[in-house]
C-alpha cells in the first residue's frame, strides 16, 4: 500500500471515538459527565487533525526530522489530556452509581471528604497520564546529543508552556484531594505536609490515605465520605 495513505488511514481510525463520544452525547440526555467525553472529543479531534497535517505536510516539506518529531511529542500531550478528560468521565458514572460525588468539587475543592476508592481511582488515572505526559520529555532531555532541548522553537515552547499547566493544575488537583481524604480521617488537609518528612512522611502518607478508613458518620468536615 503506497505510504501516502497512511496518514489518512491512522486519520479515519483517530477519528471514529471522536464520532462515537458525539453521537452519544447528543442522543443522551441524562449521560453523567456529558461536558467531560465533549472534552475527550474535542481534544482527540484537535490532536487526530494536528497528526494529520504533520504527517501530510510537514514530512514533506522544509521541516526538519527533528521539528517533526517535535510536533508529534507535542499532540502526544494533547492526546493524553483528552485520555485524562475520558477517565474523569468514567469515573462520574462509576461516581454515579456508587458515590455521590460533585466531579468539579472533588477535582478542585479543597473543603469535603472523599472515601478510599476515590482516593485510588483518581491515583491510578491521574499517574498513568502523569507517566504518559513525562516520559517523552524525559527521553528527548535524557538522551545524548538531541537537539530538544537545546534549539528553542516554536514547538518546543509549545511543549513546555503545555506540560507547565499540566503540572501547575495536577498539583492543584492533587492537593485538592489530599485534602480532602485527610478530612475523611477528621484531620487537617496541611496533614500534606507529612510529605516534606524523608522516608518515614512518605510511608505515613501512603498507609494513612490510601488504607484507613475515614470517620464513621458526619464529622467536622463532612457527611461520611458520600458513600451511598
Amino acid at each position: 500500500m503506497n505510504q501516502e495513505f497512511f496518514p489518512h488511514i491512522e486519520f479515519s481510525m483517530r477519528l471514529v471515538p471522536c464520532i462515537l463520544a458525539i453521537v452519544l452525547v447528543s442522543l443522551t440526555r441524562k449521560l453523567v459527565g456529558k461536558g467531560w467525553l465533549m472534552a475527550f472529543a474535542v481534544i482527540n479531534l484537535v490532536s487526530s487533525i494536528g497528526y494529520w497535517t504533520v504527517s501530510t505536510f510537514m514530512r514533506h516539506s522544509q521541516y526538519s526530522y527533528s521539528n517533526v518529531s517535535k510536533w508529534y511529542t507535542v499532540l502526544g500531550l494533547i492526546g493524553t489530556l483528552g485520555i485524562y478528560c475520558l477517565g474523569i468521565f468514567l469515573f462520574s458514572n462509576y461516581n454515579a452509581s456508587r458515590l455521590k460525588l460533585d466531579i468539579n468539587h472533588f477535582l478542585f475543592s479543597f473543603s469535603g471528604r472523599i472515601p478510599r476508592s476515590a482516593l485510588w481511582i483518581w491515583i491510578c488515572l491521574t499517574y498513568t497520564c502523569g507517566t504518559l505526559i513525562g516520559l517523552p520529555m524525559y527521553l528527548l532531555l535524557a538522551e545524548p546529543g538531541n537537539t530538544f532541548a537545546y534549539h528553542v522553537d516554536f514547538p518546543t515552547i509549545t511543549y513546555f508552556i503545555l506540560y507547565a499547566c499540566c503540572v501547575i493544575l495536577s498539583t492543584w488537583i492533587a492537593l485538592a484531594v489530599y485534602a480532602k481524604r485527610w478530612h475523611d480521617c477528621d484531620k487537617s488537609g496541611w496533614m500534606t505536609l507529612i510529605l516534606f518528612v524523608p522516608i518515614v512522611g512518605a510511608f505515613w502518607f501512603i498507609g494513612y490515605l490510601g488504607f484507613v478508613r475515614g470517620t464513621d458518620g458526619p464529622n467536622q468536615y463532612g457527611e461520611d465520605s458520600f458513600i451511598v
